[in-house]
Formats: structure tokens, C-alpha cells, sequence
């Protein structure tokens, strides 16, 4: 096996790096989020971008539950099976992940599917609306790519994973310009978004088997995972953990959407959904090194745990700085920004943007802290966190939503990730 890395660096400038490449991917489709937004949110008009942006939430949101996040899985373990320079354990982690990821999704078709027609009622949701959601909670699922995206992270091959993620922006846009083009309803553009996301998973996994092959002599299909869970202590606690901590993460990302769908209506979801993706696009170098940084805090784990504080408190200033530059940016150019986008009709979403913004930079103030608690084997004290902090999350946008509408789950959003960035500090200085 090759080793990962670059011996020279620290992890720091190394995580740098790395997320450069992730940046390379996942700011190309910041980019071409704008456009792709634009086109279908102009084309749509208010209301039916307002149920496409319901439908995509509720897609995306079914997809975090089901998935494993099974890369986190191959990058802990893997980094140990690689430092013990144990090439069939490591090829039977690889393997068992691959089984976590293809049972996920099985799981979570038939769960997304049966929550579309018990709540799509909920949200206003017609007959022919509900199948749309239906069929494009299938393409999602189908598309889990844990384990390929934990085999290049691995092995540093993130530049190989910028190329592969770039495949998304493209296809969706390209898809968006289709439906555009044609005419087409809410269905071609949830077409275009499940296609995208098809296509991504295959050009991962193309990546993944060619690093794959280049470290292995044997295919790495061919171990079994019979003994996968004894030579790896603590695997399925650890699996379970990552996975409930994504889940409850979920609950920032596309609940409020839907709790604004509920609660007010479709345009005002749309409007939420539209700043959610700005904010987020503004936040993807930070977002892109809290994912980097996870390989190299697992790798130190391994051999210098001390080595973790010190860089723990660097990342972290670095995104609280990558914050405070993206809430200046909102606050100078964010109507401006939101009349490209969505035109005259999405300007009163830009006090919601503003709050939002706050909230990101309390949540890249952090950015690194919880990388490291899991990489330290105590995912579940972020699960223990996170799962008490949603839940007061959860009643305050009950609350907030049914009050004071896209407003209210700003607020609630915000106050959130105040109170996350605070007990995970906490929690982490208690492993020093």
C-alpha cells in the first residue's frame, strides 16, 4: 500500500490543501448553484419553485437519514489498518462500508416513500405531486457514496474527489438548461437533480476502484466481512453514532424549510430554500476544511493526540474569520444578490439571509471541533450534544415559525448554533 500524505506537512497546511481540492469541486458548484438556482427559480415562478424546493428538501433530508456516513467510517478505521500496515483489514473495512451504504438505501426507500404519502398532505402536496416525491426520493438513495468517498479521502486523494464532485454542478446545470429549454414543469427539474446525483455516485465509485486497484494486488471485493466487527473495536457503536449525529444535522440544514412549508406556504419556503443555498454556497471553503481536517485529526489520533488542540484552535479561527468575510459580503451585496437569483419576488427573504449568515458563523466558528471529538473515538458525546440541542431546537422553531414565520426559524436557527458552538467547546475541553 501507498502511504497517504505528505510527511513534510502539518496537518494544517495539509487540510489546507486537501480543501483546496474540495473547493475546486464543491466551489464549482457554489458557482453554478447561482445559476442553476436562478434559472429554475425564475422559470418555476414563486409557487411552483416553492414546491419544488419542498419536494428537494424533503428528498434530501430522507437521504441524510438514511445514509451512514460510511466514509467516516473507512478514514477512522482505515487510518489504523494503515498505520498497522494491515492491508486486509483495511480492505474488509472498505467492504463493510460498501454493505452499510447499499443497506441504507434500501432501508430509507421504503421509509421515504411511505413519509410521502403520510405527510405529503401536510405540506399541500397533490396526488401527482406526491409521486413526483416519491420518484425522486429513489434517485437520492441510490445515490449514497460514503464508502467510495471515504476510500479517496484515505488515501489523500482529494484532488481525485474534486474532479469526481464536479460531475454534480455540471450535470445539474446542464439538466437545468434542458428543462429550461423545453419548457419543463417541477418534473423535468427534479429530473435534472436526480440525474445529477446518479451520475456523481458513478464517476465516485469509478475513482474510488482505481485507487483502489492502484494499493491492492487482489480485488477488494474478494475478502469477507465475517471478523469485519471483532478486529475493529467499537465499529457498530461508532457507526450507529455518525450516522444519528448526521441525521440530527439534518435537522439544521433542511427542517426549517419544512417547517416554514408547513406552517406559512410554499413561496416562503422557496424563499428560506433560496437563502439556505446562499449561505451556503458563501460558507463551502470552510465547510470544504472541516471535511479535510477529519482524515488528518484521524491520522493523529493515531500517533499525536496532543497535536490535535493546536490545531483544532487554528482551523477554528480560521472559519470564524471565513464567517465574519461571508457576513460582510451578505450584508453589502445580499439584496442584490437575492433580485439575480429570484428576482423582486424573493427580496423580503433577505432579512432571513442576513440571520442565517450569523447563525453560519457561529456554526465555521466550530468547524473543527467536532471532527476532532469523533476522530478521537467520542462521537457520541457530539451525538449527546447534538441530540439535546435539536431537541430544544426542534420546540423553539415549533414555536418560532408558527409566530413569526421565515423570521422565526432564522431566529431559531441562529440560536441554535450559538448553543452548539457552546457545549461542544465544553465538551471538547474536557478531553484535554
Amino acid at each position: 500500500m501507498a502511504t497517504t500524505g505528505t510527511k513534510s506537512e502539518g496537518p494544517v497546511k495539509r487540510a489546507i490543501r486537501n480543501a483546496g481540492w474540495l473547493l475546486a469541486g464543491k466551489g464549482a458548484g457554489g458557482f453554478f448553484s447561482l445559476f442553476y438556482l436562478a434559472l429554475t427559480a425564475r422559470s418555476l415562478g414563486a409557487e411552483q419553485f416553492g414546491i419544488f424546493a419542498l419536494i428537494l428538501s424533503y428528498g434530501q433530508a430522507v437521504t441524510n437519514l438514511a445514509q451512514f456516513q460510511s466514509w467516516q467510517t473507512v478514514v477512522r478505521y482505515g487510518a489504523m489498518h494503515e498505520a498497522d500496515a494491515a492491508p486486509d483489514k483495511l480492505r474488509r473495512i472498505i467492504v463493510f462500508a460498501f454493505l452499510l451504504d447499499l443497506g441504507a438505501a434500501l432501508a430509507g426507500t421504503l421509509l421515504s416513500v411511505a413519509g410521502v404519502y403520510l405527510l405529503g398532505g401536510q405540506f399541500g402536496w397533490s396526488r401527482p405531486e406526491q409521486d413526483l416525491a416519491a420518484l425522486f426520493c429513489l434517485s437520492l438513495l441510490f445515490g449514497v457514496r460514503g464508502a467510495p468517498t471515504g476510500v479517496l479521502r484515505l488515501f489523500d486523494r482529494f484532488d481525485v474527489a474534486a474532479y469526481a464532485e464536479t460531475v454534480l454542478p455540471a450535470t445539474r446545470m446542464a439538466g437545468a438548461l434542458i428543462a429550461w429549454m423545453s419548457g419543463a414543469s417541477i418534473a423535468g427539474y427534479l429530473a435534472a437533480w436526480a440525474v445529477a446525483e446518479l451520475v456523481t455516485t458513478g464517476a465516485m465509485w469509478w475513482a474510488s476502484v482505481r485507487e483502489i486497484r492502484k494499493r491492492f494486488r487482489e480485488p477488494v471485493m474478494g475478502p469477507r466481512v465475517r471478523g469485519v466487527v471483532e478486529e475493529n473495536a467499537g465499529l457498530w457503536v461508532f457507526a450507529w453514532t455518525t450516522n444519528l449525529n448526521t441525521s440530527l444535522n439534518l435537522v439544521w440544514k433542511q427542517f426549517p424549510v419544512l417547517a416554514v412549508g408547513w406552517a406559512v406556504d410554499a413561496v416562503a419556503a422557496g424563499g428560506f430554500r433560496i437563502a439556505t443555498q446562499l449561505v451556503g454556497a458563501l460558507n463551502k471553503p470552510t465547510i470544504a476544511l472541516a471535511r479535510a481536517i477529519y482524515p488528518e485529526f484521524a491520522k493523529l489520533a493515531v500517533v499525536d493526540r496532543a497535536a490535535i488542540n493546536r490545531t483544532v484552535l487554528r482551523a477554528c479561527l480560521i472559519g470564524a474569520l471565513a464567517g465574519v468575510i461571508a457576513l460582510i459580503a451578505v450584508l453589502l451585496a445580499g439584496q442584490s444578490v437575492l433580485q439575480l437569483v429570484g428576482g423582486e419576488d424573493y427580496l423580503f427573504v433577505f432579512p432571513v439571509l442576513l440571520i442565517l449568515s450569523v447563525a453560519a458563523v457561529f456554526d465555521l466558528s466550530g468547524v473543527a471541533i467536532e471532527p476532532a471529538l469523533v476522530a478521537l473515538g467520542r462521537p457520541g458525546t457530539v451525538l449527546w450534544v447534538r441530540g439535546m440541542v435539536s431537541i430544544m431546537f426542534a420546540a423553539a422553531l415549533a414555536g418560532a415559525v408558527l409566530v413569526y414565520g421565515s423570521l422565526g426559524a432564522a431566529v431559531a436557527t441562529a440560536g441554535a448554533s450559538l448553543l452548539l458552538l457552546i457545549l461542544l467547546y465544553a465538551a471538547f475541553r474536557k478531553q484535554e
